[in-house]
């Protein structure tokens, strides 16, 4: 009976010393997939990030397209009002210009007008003079 109770100790032990061995094998593969797993993520994750960052880049690029776009669009604006605002200005000076001209011109006309009158004048004169000796 003796031999048969240390038999079943001898068992019980060197089942449970086999069992913590196959228990630290068992740790150890859970360990390595568990990092193998959280490798994986990583790549995953960088592969993302790098996607996302390259997103991103994409999106700035456009973003600055546009703005390059509409700020074109506000100074070609800009100059085109600018533009009309000379040819209007031109066209007022044009305008005041001619009517200066005719302004002179009336001016001269009137300046030789006077100028008949005084020689009616002086012939009036004359021939009043004339009569009165």
């Amino acid at each position: 009976m003796r031999n048969i109770v240390m038999t079943a100790i001898a068992a019980v032990l060197f089942i449970g010393a086999s069992s913590v061995v196959y228990a630290d094998d068992t740790m150890k593969n859970e360990l390595g997939a568990m990092k193998d797993q959280m490798k994986a993520d990583l790549k995953a994750d960088q592969g993302k990030l790098a996607a996302e960052k390259e997103q991103m880049k994409a999106d700035m690029k456009a973003k600055k397209e546009d703005m390059k776009s509409k700020m074109k669009a506000h100074r070609d604006e800009s100059k085109a009002k600018r533009d009309a605002m000379k040819d209007q200005i031109k066209a007022k000076q044009d305008e005041v210009k001619a009517q200066g001209d005719a302004v002179k011109a009336q001016g001269q006309e009137m300046k030789a007008a006077g100028q008949d009158l005084k020689a009616t004048g002086m012939e009036l004169k004359d021939a009043v003079g004339a009569l009165g000796k």
